[in-house]
């Protein structure tokens, strides 16, 4: 690099004070709420759960900045907490209601151990059950009458490779169940932790679900997908002859299936006549589904227990709510809910269902502003080709909301979604004056088969089509000054910035690029070697670097190609430890625009990976963004000290 990459603390002092969007705005504008209060609540407390004993609490927080996982016991009110080294996003209880399990990683590389604690021993620290350098965990499953053991999948022959293990917490001894010959997706296990099942990929990318046979190889063929199909097992069989699955085989639509695992056949239970079963709940003891989840706008759920849909009936507020089960005991009759809005965030509620008592438990710092947040509504438009595409629209509070600076925000994945509810970015840039306009563009999930499969090869074409078309369609309804929309991405949404920046350099007036990936070839040809058995999607629906006529279109759409193209400015956004999109895409796309005198600014956290988590690291890249905004489209930005 011609230029030292470090965080640029340099970007605090481009501005003194706050500026105002329009004169006129301020005057009806909400108070500017604290940057600190959206990324940086330093005594806060999220994700509770219950003990399957239904007597103990368990949680995550943040305790003057340190992270920690508390323990409360119902009866006592005692309340115990271990800190933490690093952050902790969830805490999971083993069956003994004794020990936690969570995950760590190594400053974002991905390569998450699992550790526990020990409630009973409060003065020991936590031990490490995985304690293998470069490994990453995947978890398989407990057992509710062995609290000694877990299931787990391990990559420690192969990095490439996951197999089967027996893992005893007790000891951190491991027996091998399962090795993994090179082409198994995963394995299903019943609640005795026997293998009743695997997923097997094929050449090119199609896949069989296949059971335990006669035949010389031991496993009979039971269903086939293509590369894109969808099929997913839901939970663990009790007795072996059938599951609960959400399959697209054969339809366009996700539904919740059961499938007999004798004859293969599916049974339809529920499905949405216009989106995705995307989720749902069922129950571990007896097998049965009690709920599922779609998201045609706002969250639509089907309860198959009648007792639940009335128990969650008691959280509906007056408007839309997301309401959730966290958790639950092993009896079934004291629930953890999550109940979250677009404004105020997620509130954490014990429910007893025999007393129906419902307690708070928590809610975010920033709850306390709800009535200075901006509603999030559902939208739909058309697509330039025909394409019915949907999304949401935020809008800052105050004014007549006419001709706005707009921010564009586009999710990742690709192949992933934006869900209606609270967003601390969407808050924070429409407190700041910005409406947010997010677009599920083809290839978003939750919209059925077709929708994805708008998206093959359409990287940086149709894809980034489906983007600009949104900004037209709030542009027409007098929404966004064409003159002021910035385009704002993390992971592919990066890469959609950098398309935008490069393809439609006059459409964007900025661009905010988050571990953004720049140049497709170099992006498969560094993936971690444990994504290589979902490679073949990445070749179907993006191309193959082995093949000269694939390699080429894509570095047709590739931005790091394109750097002469780029008008406007840029801040880019890279965790140095990052596995998915490694730091290379953004050194080198920094590195061509500061030779070609382009302006570009450049944060490198160096504790971070693919996830910008600490909230120091969240603090100093979003008051980048606020000013980076301010400057150029004319929002508002706090006043820092």
């Amino acid at each position: 690099m011609s230029t030292p990459i470090r965080t640029l603390l340099l970007l605090f002092a481009l501005l003194a004070g706050p500026l105002a969007l329009t004169p006129a705005w301020a005057q009806t504008a909400p108070p500017l709420i604290p940057l600190a209060d959206f990324f940086a609540d330093r005594t806060t407390s999220w994700d509770y759960r219950i003990s399957p004993d239904g007597e103990k609490l368990a949680w995550t927080d943040r305790q003057a900045g340190k992270a920690g996982i508390a323990v409360k016991w119902l009866d006592s009110g005692k309340v115990w907490r271990v800190p933490a080294e690093r952050p902790i996003y969830t805490a999971y209880w083993a069956a003994d209601s004794r020990r936690l399990v969570f995950y760590w990683d190594n400053a974002g590389d991905e390569n998450y151990q699992l550790h526990t604690v020990d409630i009973e021993r409060p003065s020991a620290p936590p031990r490490n059950l995985t304690p293998f350098p470069g490994v990453k965990v995947r978890w398989q499953q407990n057992f509710p009458d062995d609290p000694a053991h877990v299931l787990v999948r391990l990559n420690t022959r192969d990095p490439a490779l996951h197999d089967l293990y027996r893992l005893n917490i007790d000891d951190s001894s491991l027996t091998l169940l399962a090795e993994n010959p090179g082409d198994i997706r995963y394995w299903v296990t019943d609640t005795r932790g026997d293998i009743i099942a695997r997923f097997r990929n094929l050449a090119g990318g199609d896949w069989v679900l296949e059971v335990p046979g006669t035949d010389a190889a031991g496993w009979r063929i039971l269903k086939r997908g293509a590369y894109d199909d969808y099929l997913r097992v839901l939970g663990h069989s009790i007795d072996g002859r059938f599951v609960w699955a959400l399959s697209a085989l054969g339809r366009d639509k996700q539904a919740l299936v059961r499938l007999d695992l004798d004859s293969g056949d599916e049974t339809l239970r529920f499905s949405h006549p216009d989106v995705d079963v995307e989720r749902a709940w069922i129950d571990r003891d007896s097998y049965r589904p009690l709920r599922a989840q779609s998201w045609p706008g706002y969250l639509e759920v089907e309860h198959f227990d009648d007792a639940l849909g009335r128990d969650m009936a008691l959280f509906q507020h007056d408007g839309p709510a997301n309401v959730r089960i966290e958790s639950a005991d092993r009896a079934k009759r004291k629930l953890t809910v999550i109940v979250g809005t677009d404004r105020g965030g997620r509130a954490y509620y014990l429910l007893d269902r025999d007393s129906k008592q419902i307690e708070l438990l928590a809610e975010p710092p920033v709850a306390r502003y709800r009535e200075q947040l901006s509603q999030t509504r559902p939208i739909r438009f058309t697509a330039r080709d025909g394409l019915p595409l949907r999304g949401y629209l935020t809008m800052p509070n105050g004014g007549e909301g006419r001709r706005l600076p707009m921010v564009l925000r586009v999710h990742g994945g690709p192949w992933w979604r934006d869900y209606w509810g609270y967003s601390a970015v969407n808050q924070f840039l429409a407190n700041r004056g910005y409406a947010v306009l997010q677009v599920n563009y083809r290839g978003s999930t939750g919209y059925g088969r077709a929708h994805i499969r708008a998206a093959r090869r359409e990287f940086a074409g149709k894809m980034h089509d489906d983007l600009v078309d949104g900004v037209n369609w709030a542009v027409a309804q007098g929404i966004a000054d064409p003159d002021r929309v910035a385009i704002y991405g993390r992971s592919y949404g990066g890469y959609a910035t950098m398309v935008g920046m490069t393809f439609t350099p006059d459409v964007f007036a900025a661009g905010v690029n988050i571990v953004g990936l720049t140049d497709l070839t170099h992006a498969m040809e560094t993936f971690p070697p444990y994504w290589r058995p979902y490679i073949h999607w990445w070749r179907n629906y993006v191309g193959d670097p082995t093949v000269q006529a694939d390699r080429d279109d894509m570095a047709a759409r590739s931005p790091i190609h394109f750097v002469d193209r780029i008008k406007r400015p840029l801040l880019i956004v890279q965790g140095a430890n990052d596995v998915r999109v490694v730091r290379s895409h953004s050194d080198r796309i920094v590195e061509a625009m500061q030779d070609a005198g382009l302006p570009v600014q450049y944060i490198l956290f160096e504790d971070e990976g693919h996830s910008i988590r600490k909230w120091q690291n969240q603090m100093t890249m979003n008051r980048a963004v606020e000013r980076f905004l301010a400057t150029h489209l004319g929002g508002r930005a706090e006043a820092v000290e």
